[in-house]
Protein backbone atom coordinates (compact mmCIF):
# COMPACT_ATOMS: atom_id res chain seq x y z
CA UNK A 1 0.00 0.00 0.00
CA UNK A 2 1.65 3.59 -1.31
CA UNK A 3 1.85 6.38 1.37
CA UNK A 4 -0.58 7.95 -0.49
CA UNK A 5 -3.04 5.45 0.53
CA UNK A 6 -2.27 5.09 3.83
CA UNK A 7 -2.67 8.84 4.29
CA UNK A 8 -6.32 8.51 2.78
CA UNK A 9 -7.60 5.86 5.15
CA UNK A 10 -6.24 7.54 8.09
CA UNK A 11 -7.99 10.40 7.17
CA UNK A 12 -11.11 8.96 7.17
CA UNK A 13 -10.43 7.28 10.41
CA UNK A 14 -9.81 11.06 11.62
CA UNK A 15 -13.18 11.90 10.83
CA UNK A 16 -14.95 9.06 12.49
CA UNK A 17 -12.95 9.48 16.01
CA UNK A 18 -13.03 13.01 16.49
CA UNK A 19 -16.43 14.34 18.10
CA UNK A 20 -18.13 17.23 16.45
CA UNK A 21 -17.34 20.80 18.03
CA UNK A 22 -13.78 19.67 19.13
CA UNK A 23 -12.43 22.46 17.38
CA UNK A 24 -9.81 19.81 15.09
CA UNK A 25 -6.82 21.56 13.30
CA UNK A 26 -7.47 21.10 9.39
CA UNK A 27 -6.59 16.95 8.65
CA UNK A 28 -3.84 18.52 5.72
CA UNK A 29 -1.94 19.08 8.22
CA UNK A 30 -1.06 15.45 8.48
CA UNK A 31 1.46 16.16 5.84
CA UNK A 32 3.16 18.62 7.46
CA UNK A 33 6.98 16.97 8.90
CA UNK A 34 9.05 18.02 12.22
CA UNK A 35 12.45 16.79 12.88
CA UNK A 36 13.40 14.64 15.57
CA UNK A 37 15.25 17.51 16.79
CA UNK A 38 11.88 19.31 16.72
CA UNK A 39 10.04 19.80 19.93
CA UNK A 40 6.45 20.02 18.43
CA UNK A 41 3.88 22.04 20.26
CA UNK A 42 1.47 20.25 22.58
CA UNK A 43 -1.69 19.84 20.67
CA UNK A 44 -4.38 22.57 21.87
CA UNK A 45 -7.68 20.11 21.16
CA UNK A 46 -8.54 16.51 21.97
CA UNK A 47 -8.75 16.19 18.22
CA UNK A 48 -5.42 17.62 17.82
CA UNK A 49 -4.58 14.97 20.13
CA UNK A 50 -5.98 12.22 18.34
CA UNK A 51 -4.61 13.55 14.93
CA UNK A 52 -0.95 12.71 16.07
CA UNK A 53 -1.73 9.36 17.68
CA UNK A 54 -2.57 8.79 13.97
CA UNK A 55 0.06 10.27 12.12
CA UNK A 56 2.10 8.81 14.27
CA UNK A 57 0.28 5.72 13.68
CA UNK A 58 1.01 6.31 9.61
CA UNK A 59 4.15 6.85 10.21
CA UNK A 60 5.25 3.41 11.93
CA UNK A 61 3.38 1.34 9.14
CA UNK A 62 5.05 3.34 6.24
CA UNK A 63 8.52 2.80 8.17
CA UNK A 64 8.83 6.72 8.55
CA UNK A 65 9.69 6.87 12.30
CA UNK A 66 10.89 10.20 13.43
CA UNK A 67 11.35 9.38 17.25
CA UNK A 68 10.34 12.34 18.08
CA UNK A 69 11.47 13.50 21.54
CA UNK A 70 14.03 12.07 22.63
CA UNK A 71 17.07 14.22 22.49
CA UNK A 72 19.19 14.88 25.26
CA UNK A 73 18.09 18.15 25.66
CA UNK A 74 14.46 17.33 25.77
CA UNK A 75 15.34 14.42 28.41
CA UNK A 76 16.39 17.35 30.48
CA UNK A 77 13.35 19.47 29.83
CA UNK A 78 11.30 16.68 31.48
CA UNK A 79 13.29 16.65 34.59
CA UNK A 80 11.27 19.95 35.52
CA UNK A 81 7.67 17.57 34.41
CA UNK A 82 5.68 15.82 32.23
CA UNK A 83 2.41 16.77 30.29
CA UNK A 84 2.02 14.30 28.17
CA UNK A 85 -1.30 14.57 25.67
CA UNK A 86 -2.48 11.23 25.89
CA UNK A 87 -3.30 8.24 28.17
CA UNK A 88 -2.81 5.05 26.70
CA UNK A 89 -4.79 1.80 28.55
CA UNK A 90 -3.10 -1.28 26.80
CA UNK A 91 -2.05 -4.75 26.88
CA UNK A 92 0.99 -6.03 28.56
CA UNK A 93 1.96 -8.26 25.70
CA UNK A 94 5.56 -7.60 24.11
CA UNK A 95 4.67 -6.82 21.01
CA UNK A 96 2.78 -4.22 21.53
CA UNK A 97 4.81 -0.70 22.41
CA UNK A 98 2.55 2.10 22.42
CA UNK A 99 5.60 4.52 22.28
CA UNK A 100 6.72 3.24 19.07
CA UNK A 101 3.73 1.81 17.48
CA UNK A 102 2.32 5.53 17.50
CA UNK A 103 6.05 7.06 17.01
CA UNK A 104 6.20 9.12 19.96
CA UNK A 105 8.80 9.85 22.60
CA UNK A 106 9.60 10.82 26.13
CA UNK A 107 7.14 12.61 27.57
CA UNK A 108 4.20 11.71 25.25
CA UNK A 109 2.17 9.30 26.40
CA UNK A 110 0.99 8.81 29.78
CA UNK A 111 1.42 5.02 29.74
CA UNK A 112 -0.60 1.74 31.69
CA UNK A 113 -0.32 -1.29 30.58
CA UNK A 114 -1.74 -5.00 31.75
CA UNK A 115 -2.61 -8.24 30.36
CA UNK A 116 -5.74 -7.81 28.22
CA UNK A 117 -5.85 -4.25 28.50
CA UNK A 118 -8.99 -4.59 32.05
CA UNK A 119 -10.04 -2.21 33.66
CA UNK A 120 -9.96 -2.61 37.62
CA UNK A 121 -9.05 -0.13 40.76
CA UNK A 122 -5.46 0.49 40.46
CA UNK A 123 -6.28 0.79 36.66
CA UNK A 124 -9.14 3.55 37.10
CA UNK A 125 -7.26 5.11 39.49
CA UNK A 126 -3.78 5.35 36.73
CA UNK A 127 -6.43 6.59 34.33
CA UNK A 128 -7.78 9.29 36.29
CA UNK A 129 -4.68 10.30 37.47
CA UNK A 130 -3.72 10.83 33.52
CA UNK A 131 -6.95 13.18 33.10
CA UNK A 132 -7.43 14.83 36.37
CA UNK A 133 -3.58 15.70 37.22
CA UNK A 134 -1.84 15.84 33.76
CA UNK A 135 -4.97 16.70 31.78
CA UNK A 136 -4.20 14.15 28.80
CA UNK A 137 -6.49 14.91 26.26
CA UNK A 138 -7.12 11.44 24.61
CA UNK A 139 -7.46 7.84 26.46
CA UNK A 140 -7.24 5.38 24.35
CA UNK A 141 -7.78 1.53 25.11
CA UNK A 142 -5.93 -0.76 22.70
CA UNK A 143 -6.08 -4.08 22.64
CA UNK A 144 -4.46 -6.48 20.05
CA UNK A 145 -4.95 -9.21 17.52
CA UNK A 146 -4.46 -12.48 19.03
CA UNK A 147 -4.50 -11.09 23.18
CA UNK A 148 -3.64 -14.35 25.25
CA UNK A 149 -5.52 -12.93 28.02
CA UNK A 150 -8.75 -13.24 25.88
CA UNK A 151 -7.92 -16.39 24.19
CA UNK A 152 -7.79 -17.81 27.55
CA UNK A 153 -11.07 -15.90 28.92
CA UNK A 154 -12.69 -17.46 25.67
CA UNK A 155 -11.48 -21.52 26.69
CA UNK A 156 -13.53 -23.21 28.85
CA UNK A 157 -14.14 -23.15 32.46
CA UNK A 158 -12.42 -25.82 33.17
CA UNK A 159 -9.21 -24.60 31.54
CA UNK A 160 -9.59 -21.70 33.67
CA UNK A 161 -9.86 -23.47 36.68
CA UNK A 162 -6.46 -24.88 35.73
CA UNK A 163 -4.62 -21.29 36.23
CA UNK A 164 -3.34 -19.72 39.92
CA UNK A 165 -6.27 -17.72 41.50
CA UNK A 166 -4.61 -14.49 40.33
CA UNK A 167 -4.79 -15.25 36.77
CA UNK A 168 -8.79 -16.75 37.18
CA UNK A 169 -8.69 -13.24 38.88
CA UNK A 170 -7.46 -11.56 35.92
CA UNK A 171 -10.20 -13.50 33.43
CA UNK A 172 -13.23 -12.70 35.13
CA UNK A 173 -12.46 -9.16 34.37
CA UNK A 174 -12.46 -9.92 30.58
CA UNK A 175 -15.82 -12.45 31.02
CA UNK A 176 -18.26 -10.27 31.44
CA UNK A 177 -16.78 -8.89 27.49
CA UNK A 178 -17.52 -12.15 25.98
CA UNK A 179 -21.25 -12.91 27.38
CA UNK A 180 -23.00 -11.85 24.06
CA UNK A 181 -20.27 -13.82 21.65
CA UNK A 182 -21.79 -16.67 19.74
CA UNK A 183 -20.08 -19.85 21.08
CA UNK A 184 -20.39 -21.02 16.99
CA UNK A 185 -18.01 -20.87 14.41
CA UNK A 186 -14.01 -20.86 14.09
CA UNK A 187 -12.04 -20.23 17.42
CA UNK A 188 -9.87 -17.47 15.13
CA UNK A 189 -13.33 -15.58 14.26
CA UNK A 190 -14.49 -15.38 18.27
CA UNK A 191 -11.25 -14.53 18.92
CA UNK A 192 -11.14 -11.64 16.86
CA UNK A 193 -14.77 -10.65 18.20
CA UNK A 194 -13.92 -11.39 21.75
CA UNK A 195 -10.70 -8.86 21.51
CA UNK A 196 -13.31 -5.86 19.97
CA UNK A 197 -15.79 -6.37 22.69
CA UNK A 198 -13.08 -6.59 25.37
CA UNK A 199 -11.47 -3.36 23.88
CA UNK A 200 -15.30 -1.48 23.93
CA UNK A 201 -16.38 -2.83 27.63
CA UNK A 202 -13.26 -1.52 28.98
CA UNK A 203 -14.16 1.98 27.68
CA UNK A 204 -17.43 1.34 28.85
CA UNK A 205 -16.55 0.79 32.31
CA UNK A 206 -14.49 4.30 31.89
CA UNK A 207 -17.03 6.00 30.67
CA UNK A 208 -18.98 5.08 34.05
CA UNK A 209 -16.24 6.75 36.05
CA UNK A 210 -17.99 10.12 36.95
CA UNK A 211 -15.21 12.23 36.88
CA UNK A 212 -14.01 10.70 33.53
CA UNK A 213 -17.55 11.55 32.41
CA UNK A 214 -17.49 14.83 33.23
CA UNK A 215 -13.81 15.52 31.29
CA UNK A 216 -15.83 14.02 28.03
CA UNK A 217 -18.72 16.28 28.48
CA UNK A 218 -16.41 18.87 28.92
CA UNK A 219 -14.56 18.43 26.24
CA UNK A 220 -11.35 18.17 28.28
CA UNK A 221 -10.35 14.36 27.05
CA UNK A 222 -11.99 12.02 24.73
CA UNK A 223 -12.09 8.05 25.40
CA UNK A 224 -11.61 5.67 22.32
CA UNK A 225 -11.20 2.03 21.60
CA UNK A 226 -8.76 0.88 19.53
CA UNK A 227 -7.44 -2.67 18.21
CA UNK A 228 -3.38 -2.98 16.83
CA UNK A 229 -2.93 -5.61 14.03
CA UNK A 230 0.25 -7.31 14.49
CA UNK A 231 0.77 -7.94 11.16
CA UNK A 232 0.24 -4.83 9.49
CA UNK A 233 1.17 -2.33 12.45
CA UNK A 234 -2.24 -0.63 12.03
CA UNK A 235 -4.18 0.51 14.77
CA UNK A 236 -8.05 0.84 13.78
CA UNK A 237 -10.81 2.71 15.67
CA UNK A 238 -13.89 0.49 16.89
Amino acid sequence: MSDKQLFAYDRRAFHQLVLGGMGVAAVSSFAQTTTATEPEQHPQSCGEAVQRLISGNVRFVSGKLRHPHSSELWRERLTAGQQPFATILGCSDSRVPPEILFDQGFGDLFVIRVAGNVVDADVTGSVEYGVDHLKTQVVIVMGHEGCGAVTAALQSTDKQAEEPKEIQSLLSKITPALRDLTTEGKFDTRLASGVDANVRWSVKQLNAIPDLAKAVRDQRTIILGCVYDLRTGRVRTL
